[in-house]
């Protein structure tokens, strides 16, 4: 019985990832199905930017916001060789918050520009607190990650996982606080220096 167990553990984190990709995969199509022509299109595309501008815009961001967090999960269970009981739990949390990125855009498209637009980056920030949670679960207390990352390379990874929610979370903040893209701008250029101090000049790689 025991030497099944290795294939019935990697088969429950097949299944795990299967799920998680699939769940970004219909999460990122769903974006664009609130793009339509708009009846008063003149034909031109200045005049399609002019109505949907918003519309574009809100799903550009969120096709990235997705497209980058998929990319840190794939990094991540890249580094899970073992299945834990636990993963399923946090992998379903992070979901929880992945899903509601259609509905975040069209918040985004529907009303003022600054509330919705703050709900925008809050769902983001909690989805890569999400993923930040079941890399900490994963490295530190279900260790289940290859054993040769020692504690630097996962916390490096870490750094890596929270860099992104730190950065939309200050936006955030700048966003509610009405503060000027420039200011947001030098915020994101400090947090972006800050990380590459860690990752490189105290030798946190992954």
């Amino acid at each position: 019985m025991d030497e099944h167990e290795p294939a019935e553990k990697n088969y429950d984190l097949e299944r795990l990832i299967f799920l998680s990709d699939g769940v970004f995969a219909i999460v990122i199509t769903l974006l664009v199905i609130d793009l339509r022509p708009p009846t008063s299109w003149d034909s031109t595309l200045g005049g399609l930017w002019r109505s949907e501008w918003r519309a574009l815009l809100a799903y550009a961001l969120s096709f990235v916001a997705v497209g980058t967090y998929w990319n840190f999960h794939r990094r991540l269970f890249r580094r899970v060789v073992r299945f834990h009981g636990g993963l399923v739990f946090f992998n379903l949390l992070l979901l929880i918050f992945v899903v509601l990125v259609p509905f975040g855009a069209r918040l985004i498209v529907s009303g003022p520009r600054g509330e919705p637009l703050a709900a925008f980056l809050g769902l983001l920030v909690l989805i890569g607190l999400a993923e930040a949670l079941l890399w900490s679960f994963a490295a530190f207390f279900g260790n289940v990650v290859e054993r040769s990352l020692g504690r630097k390379g996962r916390l490096a990874f870490l750094v890596n996982l929270l860099a992104a929610p730190v950065i939309v979370g200050l936006v955030l903040v700048a966003t509610l606080a009405q503060l000027s893209v420039l200011w947001i701008f030098l915020i994101c250029l400090i947090l972006g220096l800050t990380r590459w101090m860690l990752v490189h000049r105290f030798g946190l790689r992954v």
